[in-house]
């Protein structure tokens, strides 16, 4: 019998569950960005081209789609424990602590103690005039994010992705996508790439 591992959220982790409700999300999109940040970004202003990159679900001409950049962050912490623990450290305690992450943000929201990131993506898709269709990815954001809080202390070559790109939401900006490519995500999960996204590796889209 598999016993999954009771997750306690750390105080950074409760932490960062509440700073969500203090970001300004989208409230400097298009306005010019010059902060450092750890990936290198190319910035769209234009928000017709905004949309235009928010409306690709594939890959296309060196473009990584936003729904596939954040599946890259995701399928590397994966499969780094997976590579780095085994397959039952993964079931018992890998993924109790993705669910427990989303289960934790979602009851926060559903009680009005917490931003429901789901209605910040329709108003901010409805005030620009975009179809409601768009996914911004902000919940799979958040969930994996406390996920990294939670393994890095144990591992600390965890492959962080979200946790580089969060403040970007942070200053009122969005990614849109990376500029690059990837390998596919068609192999098995053990047999895949458990190390970091680098900023060799390209450069990220933002508005």
């Amino acid at each position: 019998m598999l016993f999954k591992k009771k997750i306690v959220f750390t105080e950074g982790m409760n932490e960062t569950l509440c700073s969500f409700d203090e970001i300004p999300w989208f409230s400097c999109c298009g306005v010019p960005y010059d902060k450092p940040s750890y990936y290198p970004y190319l910035q769209e202003k234009d928000p017709k081209r905004a949309e235009k990159l928010l409306l690709h679900t594939k890959n296309y001409s060196g473009t990584v789609c936003l729904t596939n950049l954040f599946k890259e962050g995701i399928c590397r912490a994966d499969t780094f424990i997976l590579q780095t623990a085994g397959w039952k450290f993964y079931q018992n305690e890998f993924m109790p602590c993705v669910e427990a992450s989303w289960r934790t943000y979602e009851k926060r929201a559903l009680k009005a103690n917490g931003l429901d990131l789901n209605s910040v993506e329709k108003r901010f898709l409805r005030d620009y005039g975009f179809p409601d269709s768009i996914d911004l990815q902000l919940c799979r954001m958040v969930q994996y994010l406390l996920v990294e809080q939670y393994f890095l202390e144990r591992f600390p070559q965890f492959p962080l992705f979200f946790s580089r790109i969060i403040d970007i939401y942070k200053d009122g900006h969005i990614v849109l996508g990376w500029s690059g490519r990837f390998a596919s995500h068609e192999t098995n999960l053990e047999n895949e790439n458990g190390v970091p996204i680098l900023p060799t590796d390209g450069s990220l889209i933002i508005w």
